[in-house]
């Protein structure tokens, strides 16, 4: 998975970055991306405290600029409550600049990856924001919770789940119980078992109940 990125800057006189810089940060990437994605796994120690029940969409829109233009009132109040700023500073995740910018790197053939991104918001709550082009000069971007189905697919990567552990979640999600999740994946019931021991151990879980509200956000 894309797990974060960096960027860097050098100001003149500086020289300019060299092949010793890259290979650099190709040494470091892969224990940096480690670090970053146990760090997400722990948004998942529990189910989401915020709920947005009652509340109408979330939508921003920016210019061209990604100055913010307006927004529904939906989102004004779900973000002034989850995303507490200082007077007079609106509280916009930085995630909803990051796939406005991303849609205008697609247009302008910089880059091809969806305009899109899933991020922890506050308290294990976990978002999808989208970004689309809306009329020359604005870009609406919506923000909603990340479906139970993305939500376990993040859920499996943060804690390195192997597909065979993936797939059996999958599975169990859907109310599969022991023998009939064996007879899905075409293996004893005693495999399954093992699957799920390794499950447990890899996210701390202590018996399905916990697993799946924690993966799928639900009570």
């Amino acid at each position: 998975g894309f797990w974060g990125f960096l960027d860097l800057w050098r100001i003149e006189p500086a020289p300019a970055f060299g092949a010793s810089d890259v290979a650099f940060l190709s040494s470091v990437a892969a224990s940096i991306a480690a670090a970053l994605r146990t760090s997400q796994s722990l948004t998942f120690a529990a189910p989401p405290q915020a709920t947005r029940d009652g509340l109408g969409p979330m939508v921003l829109v920016l210019d061209n600029d990604l100055r913010v233009e307006s927004q529904t009132e939906a989102t004004a109040e779900w973000l002034e409550v989850l995303l507490p700023a200082a007077v007079g500073v609106q509280p916009i995740p930085a995630a909803a600049y990051n796939v406005a910018a991303q849609l205008l790197a697609v247009e302008h053939g910089v880059d091809d990856n969806p305009p899109s991104a899933r991020v922890h918001l506050v308290d294990g709550l976990w978002v999808t924001l989208r970004a689309a082009r809306l009329g020359v000069n604005s870009i609406a971007v919506t923000i909603e919770a990340t479906t139970p189905a993305d939500r376990l697919e993040l859920f499996c990567r943060c804690f390195g789940l192997s597909a065979r552990e993936t797939e059996l979640l999958g599975y169990l999600a859907t109310g599969g119980d022991t023998g009939a999740v064996a007879e899905q994946m075409y293996v004893s019931p005693h495999t399954v078992q093992d699957h799920l021991k390794s499950i447990f151990a890899k996210t701390s879980a202590h018996n399905r109940r916990s697993l799946l509200s924690r993966a799928l956000g639900t009570r």
